[in-house]
């Protein structure tokens, strides 16, 4: 045998020798493959236009450099505004300018999505009747961030932060009876919360609900 063949295995060879190698040792445990994680998707934005109507511009021009950002998307007006000390001010000054009617406030969680400035998302979808004009107001908060109510200015946002308190945990300062409006008072947890395992803490409240049941049968 010449001395290449000698110092150049067969590649037969070298493939029983990695085989036998990656061969499980009796009686020992596979390692399981590492778990990939999955990129967080991008969140998808509507194409955006600058605010072209005198009262959109009035309006940027009232609020001042609480806007973070103002812009008309899907042909709605959308202002992104601060969480500060101007907040209630703010929101009175948008129903001077003629927003009388608070339909809805929506509420967000961007934990597993990338592009979001903070964790939570705010919407409050507001109507003028004179006016037929709708407005979207968005507010970003961090975890455990509190956001002030606007009760006693549109008493309709009642229903809508109890809502996105019961189901996202978001907490409104400087009101009364914010509490659970679609879940019980015992039930743990928020269940929009995307950090929130379906069935974590709810033994001991499902235990309680069968109790009930069986006690009602």
């Amino acid at each position: 045998m010449s001395e290449e063949l000698k110092n150049n295995p067969s590649p037969e060879k070298d493939k029983k020798e990695e085989v036998k190698a990656k061969k499980p040792v009796e009686g020992e445990k596979p390692k399981p493959a590492a778990k990939k994680v999955p990129p967080k998707p991008q969140i998808v934005v509507a194409p955006k236009e600058e605010p072209a109507e005198d009262w959109q511009k009035e309006l940027i021009k009232k609020l001042g450099d609480d806007v973070e950002e103002a812009y008309v998307s899907v042909g709605e007006f959308n202002i992104v505004l601060k969480n500060n000390e101007n907040f209630i001010a703010n929101f009175e000054n948008i129903k001077q300018h003629g927003f009388d009617y608070l339909a809805d406030i929506s509420s967000v969680d961007y934990l597993k999505f990338e592009g979001a400035p903070k964790r939570f998302g705010l919407s409050y979808h507001l109507y003028s009747m004179n006016m037929n004009r709708r407005l979207r107001v968005k507010v970003f908060l961090d975890e455990n961030e509190k956001v002030p109510s606007v009760m006693d200015i549109w008493k309709t946002a009642d229903f809508h932060e109890r809502e996105a308190y019961d189901l996202m945990g978001i907490v409104f300062t400087g009101r009364q009876g914010l509490k659970r409006i679609l879940l019980p008072d015992d039930w743990v947890g928020h269940p929009l919360r995307k950090d929130v395992d379906k069935v974590e803490g709810r033994e001991e409240y499902t235990a309680k609900l069968v109790r009930k049941l069986r006690e009602e049968d």
